[in-house]
């Protein structure tokens, strides 16, 4: 492959997103043992709970900071102090550890005092976070329903104020994949310091459009794509982690860290797991 292709981080959502299907809960045992297979597989980030969700997702991250040593060990949360602390603690042992950071963006334009106290939360949010953990990554929560005026004032702060990665979700799988370039266009032309941060997609399959929009956002500047074994998530899923692979391994243009040959043995748990709820 080309030395000078473009590294792509790869962030793995199963245990997180996968989760938001109906019936589906992993046990911590499991969770351990896919987080082993996919740091075996070299994925770059592996989101495992919400743990401010409940005792279990917080043992769960527990575990599994306590366990994996080179993959970054990643935790969602809102922007409450309580949320924040919650996952902070949960990653303490972790040897690379992320708070993932998530709010609503999709605030109707006549509400100045409400979009206002948004943004006083990010800076606030993105700023506690960040006096527990040097990885912050934030979420504009349905991005692609939202203001662009007020989604790029948001990205803005969020990187202002220290989130190292701004993740730009199709939170509802709504856009075509020339309407999704369209949107990470503008969003790279407006925000003045969007080169500070990582531009990270989170994709929907809803309309099926969840694997092209990921590999559309890589020819605009996205450099990382959070997917999932089996394509496991909320209503029809998230992009396809070992499609988001082949596709990539054939495009000289990028490249990831992830062993393709390795991915099949974490599928299959995700299979079995799938399979006993």
């Amino acid at each position: 492959m080309n030395n000078l292709s473009e590294q792509i981080l790869i962030l793995d959502t199963t245990m997180r997103d996968g989760e938001l299907v109906p019936g589906i809960k992993m046990s911590q045992a499991e969770k351990l043992r896919l987080a082993q297979l996919l740091e075996e597989a070299k994925v770059d980030i592996i989101e495992v709970s919400y743990p401010a969700k409940s005792q279990q997702d917080f043992d769960e991250i527990v575990a599994v900071s306590r366990e994996i040593k080179n993959s970054i060990v990643c935790a969602l949360s809102n922007l409450s102090v309580q949320e924040i602390e919650r996952a902070a603690t949960g990653l303490k042992s972790a040897s690379r550890g992320r708070i993932h950071l998530y709010s609503n963006v999709n605030l109707a334009k006549k509400e100045p005092l409400k979009r206002q106290e948004a943004l006083s939360m990010i800076q606030q949010g993105v700023t506690l976070a960040r006096n527990y953990c040097d990885d912050i990554e934030w979420s504009a929560f349905d991005a692609s329903r939202s203001d662009l005026d007020f989604l790029c004032r948001g990205i803005e702060m969020a990187i202002n104020s220290g989130a190292k990665t701004i993740n730009i979700p199709d939170s509802l799988g709504v856009l075509l994949p020339a309407e999704f370039a369209q949107l990470l266009e503008k969003i790279f032309t407006r925000v003045p310091n969007i080169d500070k941060s990582i531009v990270s997609v989170h994709c929907h399959d809803d309309c099926e459009q969840a694997l092209l929009n990921s590999l559309i956002a890589l020819e605009v500047g996205v450099r990382q794509i959070e997917c999932s074994l089996n394509g496991l998530g909320a209503r029809k899923g998230n992009a396809n982690l070992k499609s988001v692979i082949k596709e990539i391994d054939q495009n000289p243009t990028y490249k990831t860290s992830v062993i393709l040959e390795k991915i099949p043995p974490a599928e299959e748990l995700v299979k079995q797991i799938s399979a006993s709820n």
